[in-house]
């Protein structure tokens, strides 16, 4: 019975040592998901209760009224105004931006905005970027915060928050992945609608996500048009640059193309160039390549060709004079 007994003992310790080692590997594989989930999912830095509609895993459906609360907690949606000194839902100052000394309308006191101000616009996995329009500028353009943000079952989430300036009905939103990092991308369109044979530019801004903040990592020239006098070609040449941006872990890839037209569109001139913008810890993107707008377009113009040298004069008998003493 003793040898049973301790045949049984050996056993059981060998299932309880075989069961531990399993139930650590589970864990080690559990931990994994999570830093997994944790690099593809954002943690949000705000957190803001809604009222449930529907049933159960139903997505709430946010209003402009309430993205205006979950990212201004001062918002009073009775009149409609904001607490210009009070910071976002992250605790950051709002409205200390330098740019915000030249808008139009009071320096103090509560900032009236309209719900419709706040452009929302969809992107994958049910995100938001959000910007909510606070002042105006005489130029036409706009600016107020910037947030990336997602409406869940029965509350919202916001990961980060930053600051936009452009005009409003040419600026257009997306969300790209960089290996584990969002970023937000904006292009203001000025080229499109654009008058034909008149100089125009389209920009693209980068805000890359890090620590919370949608930082302003890169700009640069997505399309631009002007019309310059080259020596040696009749009329005006259409210079016009244009940019595809890639985004990859860790760096952006820029293929510019700069073509020189003349007035009947024959192409003059070609050039391309891929730029590479290395994505730094802090979340700004860094190239040490000029574009080639700067290259090509804003080169000095060559020099002159030199004159030619004076004939030498003639004798009016035909023959020319001499220039050395006569033998």
């Amino acid at each position: 019975m003793s040898l049973c007994h301790s045949l049984v003992q050996s056993f059981a310790l060998s299932a309880i040592v075989v069961l531990g080692a399993a139930g650590c590997a589970g864990a080690v594989e559990s931990s994994r998901l999570e830093d997994r989930a944790r690099r593809t999912i954002p943690v949000p830095i705000c957190l803001k209760a809604l009222e449930r509609h529907g049933g159960a895993g139903v997505v709430s459906v946010l209003k402009p009224q309430d993205y205006w609360a979950l990212i201004l907690p001062t918002y009073d949606a009775g009149s409609n105004t904001v607490d210009r000194s009070s910071p976002d839902c992250s605790g950051r100052p709002v409205f200390s931006n330098p740019e915000l000394a030249h808008a139009e309308g009071l320096r103090s006191g509560s900032l009236v905005v309209k719900p419709d101000d706040a452009v929302v616009q969809p992107g994958p996995d049910d995100m938001r970027i959000v910007w909510l329009r606070t002042h105006k500028f005489a130029d036409g353009t706009a600016a107020g915060p910037l947030a990336l943000a997602r409406p869940r079952e029965g509350y919202a989430e916001v990961y980060a928050t930053g600051f936009y300036r452009g005009r409003a009905k040419d600026s257009r939103f997306s969300l790209e992945r960089m290996g584990a990092r969002f970023a937000v991308t904006v292009g203001d369109e000025g080229c499109s609608g654009g008058k034909p044979n008149r100089p125009c530019e389209s920009s693209f801004q980068v805000f890359v996500m890090a620590a919370g903040k949608l930082v302003g990592s890169a700009r640069f020239t997505l399309d631009r048009v002007d019309y310059r006098s080259v020596s040696g070609v009749p009329g005006p040449v259409q210079f016009r640059l244009t940019a595809m941006p890639t985004f990859q872990s860790g760096k952006l890839m820029v293929t510019e193309q700069l073509v020189l037209r003349d007035e009947n569109q024959a192409v003059i001139r070609k050039s391309d160039m891929v730029r590479v913008f290395r994505l730094e810890p802090n979340g700004r993107l860094v190239t040490k390549q000029e574009s080639l707008w700067k290259q090509v377009a804003n080169a000095p113009p060559p020099p002159p060709p030199p004159e030619p040298d004076p004939e030498p004069p003639v004798d009016p008998k035909g023959k020319g004079k001499r220039r050395g003493p006569s033998r």
